[in-house]
């Protein structure tokens, strides 16, 4: 289990990234009194089941700094992605409004206006543009993310998908409807769970 020291050692933050991410968990907790925004059993275990899970994509991105993460929810794991690196230019998509309302608030409080977009709307209506590495966490299967979010990518374009015990069924229907290349890293919050990172993603 990741805690909040734990967390800061295994990420080397910065007192002020951490100060950052104690405002994000106290908004949270706030805004979880109002709405569903994680698994209210989660919460107690905010800094391993969101915010390492979160994290722990930094550094398997390779140069690119553009992200779009679809139904990024209380902004996992983009909004995190933009708090730690200071390079980042987040696209956040999330189709529920109110979601969207505390995604805007927690950005304007950890001044991430400029760096973070937020998009209302379901990903099908976001204007086609391309970005670096693409991005969602506990969405859909393998193969409607990469049916949502081809017309998104480039030829360098990486995704970085978390998924749990039952990645390999969904890369194997993955792999029916799509050719790709990918690389499997184990989870740090999860034995079970893998990270795919996916290239080269076409249609078959």
């Amino acid at each position: 289990m990741i805690d909040r020291d734990a967390f800061a050692a295994r990420f080397d933050v910065s007192r002020e990234t951490l100060a950052a991410l104690d405002t994000y968990a106290t908004l949270l907790a706030e805004w979880q009194t109002r709405m569903n925004l994680v698994g209210p059993s989660t919460l107690p275990h905010l800094w391993d089941r969101h915010f390492a899970d979160s994290a722990q994509l930094l550094g398997l991105d390779g140069t690119g700094k553009a992200w779009l993460d679809i139904g990024t929810g209380a902004g996992f794991p983009g909004l995190i992605i933009a708090v730690l690196d200071p390079a980042a230019r987040v696209t956040l998509v999330e189709s529920i409004a109110k979601k969207c309302r505390f995604l805007a608030e927690v950005s304007a409080s950890l001044g991430l206006g400029n760096r973070v977009t937020i998009e209302n709307r379901r990903v099908e209506s976001l204007p086609r543009q391309r970005f670096d590495i693409i991005t969602a966490r506990a969405l859909a299967a393998l193969d409607r993310l990469f049916d949502w979010s081809l017309g998104f990518a480039g030829p360098q374009t990486q995704w970085l998908l978390p998924k749990g015990a039952r990645f390999a069924e969904e890369l194997a229907r993955a792999e029916e409807r799509f050719a790709f290349d990918h690389r499997l890293v184990p989870s740090l919050t999860d034995p079970q769970a893998r990270i795919v990172i996916a290239t080269g993603v076409r249609r078959r």
